[in-house]
Parts: C-alpha cells; structure tokens; sequence
C-alpha cells in the first residue's frame, strides 16, 4: 500500500528517492515513531487540526522532507479512511493530487528539491474533508463570514448585509479599523432590520444602513450556517462545461447543503479590466455574488505572476503572457485588485 503513494500520486524517480532516504534518517528517531502513531489517529479520526499540526512540527524538527515521509507511510490509514467513508478511489485520487501538485510548487521555487510546506492545507485532504469532483475541491464548513444571505419574500432575489462592526474603508471594503470610513451597524427586533447591504456585483459594502421588513425576509445563510466551500485547484483552465460538471457533482455529493462559497482572486470584479469577457476566469467570476474579504496582498500577484511577487515587484516583472501585461497596464492605471469573497445557490 505504501508504494501506491508513488505510483498513484505520480512522483517522479527523483522525488521518490530523496524521501526514501529521508526516511533512512528519520527511523532512527524516536519522535518520528511518535509522530507517525499520532499521525495516524488523527487519520482516523478525521481531526485535520491535529493532522495538520503532526506535518508542520515534522516540517520544523527535520525539514520540509518530513511531511512527505510522514503521509507515505502512513498512506494506507489515509486509503482506508476514504474506503470507510464509501468514497470511491477516484475521487481519492483526484483529491489526494493536491499533494504532488504542492511538491512541485515548492520544487519550483526551490531549485527542484523536493519537500512539501502547505501542510495544513493538505491535512484537510488526508482526512477527507475536503474533496475533489471534477475541476473543483468541495469543503463542508460554517460560513464564518460576518455577512448574512436573506432570499426575498415570493421573489428569487437575493440581499446580502454585513454583520455589525464590519471596518470599511471609503469604498466599502474591508480595512484595519484605525484606517476605516465606517464601520457597519446592524439593528432589529420583531418586525424590523436595519443593516448595510452588500453590492453583489463590486463586494463593496454601503455606507449607509437600509431598512427592511424582516417577514419579507428569508434567512438563506449566516456565519454559522454550514456551506459548502469551493476551492480551485491549479493546472487546468476553467471551461464552463467543466465547472458545471463539478458542481452537478457536488450537489449529489452533499444533497444538503444549499450554498456554495469561495473566497479567491478569481471573484475580483476588475479581472473584467483586464481579461476578455468572454474568457472562463470572467465567467467563473460572473457566477459569483461578491462579498469582501480582509487581505494583505492581492492573491492574483502571487497565481498570476508567482509565489514571492508584490504589488512592487510586477511594474518591472518580465511579462511572459497577455494577463500578466494586462494586470502591469492595470496597476499603472491606477486599478485595484482585490480578494474577494462569493456565493451562489446550488439549486
């Protein structure tokens, strides 16, 4: 089951052989044989926490190796945990692709050596909690966002508010409070709400509060409202087709769950500025009803340009594609780019 690690998940010679002879090193130590039954009892419990926790001491103790060693041999308690959970092995696979993919980012930026850093990330791979059905990763989880989704009373329409004490900055999105315009005020009782509307086109937040009658009102989502979120793994393009067949998938999979949520550089209204409207990155943004997000930098510097780029950096960064010349012509211009956050229904 061990070597099943390798040739399923597609490590190259190379990649196998450097964690193999990690692995010569770290038998010897008696916390690796404590990590490794700790390891895979979180497995089996499904806590990623504590999984994600096992990987990143490794990481710190023994190097960016030891998280790859870890998860190989403990890969058979991964493989039965998916078999106890009836999830097929495709979708094993495709979803445990994630951990390859990583080791190549990290190989990419690091003169080709092998290691794995977003172990976090992938412990939520390991346990099944998040998956992978076609072009898109699925994630069962509270909303969390201070934001509430109400459905219109005999209509299809949809009002996003923001929770009370949201920091804004002029434009209506989120900021450090010391540098806020306003910050966002919620009011109700019996009969009435007052709270600020979010515009779900731009994801910017009203300075100014509007009035509603709550029994016209439908609570769809709140923060604690279990959602399914949406990520989207790299390596492929975004056709339509694709993303529609991921989410017939995923409204099988999880019956249950009404709202999808996804939080990426890909929801940014200005991807319109600077990509074809036709194209599937502005499609993909279109399906979205936009909410803010706090951020530091722009997440579309570091998937478009790379890891280690700055919104100093790209003016003088070589462009190699249409994007990346059209987001430097932006920037000059004077756009912001942003992380956003978005929903929509899965109905």
């Amino acid at each position: 089951m061990e070597d099943g690690f390798f040739t399923e998940l597609g490590f190259s010679q190379r990649q196998r052989l450097d964690i193999e002879m990690a692995a010569l090193q770290y038998c010897k130590s008696k916390q690796d044989a404590t990590m490794k039954a700790t390891f895979r009892e979180a497995i089996r419990m499904r806590d990623e926490k504590t999984a994600g926790t096992i990987l990143f001491e490794g990481l710190q103790a023994f190097g960016p190796l030891y998280p790859l060693h870890l998860i190989h041999t403990c890969y058979d308690s991964v493989c039965s945990l998916y078999d106890e959970l009836s999830i097929e092995p495709a979708i094993r696979l495709d979803t445990l692709a994630d951990i390859k993919l990583w080791t190549q980012t990290y190989a990419d930026s690091h003169g080709l050596e092998t290691g794995l850093t977003q172990v976090f990330w992938i412990a939520r791979h390991l346990c099944a909690r998040i998956l992978r059905l076609g072009r898109l990763q699925f994630e069962p989880a509270c909303l969390k966002a201070p934001f509430r989704i109400y459905r219109v009373e005999d209509s299809a329409r949809l009002v996003t508010i923001a929770e009370a004490n949201l920091a804004c900055d002029a434009n209506g999105y989120c900021t450090d409070e010391e540098k806020s315009s306003f910050i966002t005020t919620l009011a109700e009782d019996g009969l009435m709400l007052q709270a600020h509307v979010v515009d779900g086109r731009q994801g910017n937040v009203a300075a100014k509060p509007t009035l509603f009658d709550k029994a016209a009102l439908h609570c769809i989502a709140d923060a604690t409202t279990e959602v399914l979120h949406l990520h989207i793994p790299a390596g492929e393009r975004l056709i339509g087709n694709a993303v529609d067949a991921s989410l017939t998938q995923a409204k099988a999979f999880f019956p249950a769950h009404r709202v999808a949520v996804c939080t990426s550089w890909l929801l940014d209204p200005a991807l319109s500025l600077v990509a074809d409207t036709e194209s599937n990155i502005v499609q993909f943004m279109e399906r979205f009803s936009k909410f803010p997000v706090p951020f530091q930098t722009p997440q579309i510097f570091e998937r478009v340009f790379g890891f280690t780029a700055t919104a100093e950096d790209i003016p003088q960064w070589k462009a190699t594609t249409t994007l990346q010349r059209s987001i430097q012509r932006a920037l000059c211009e004077g756009v912001t780019f942003r992380t956003m956050g978005g929903y929509f229904l899965l109905e």
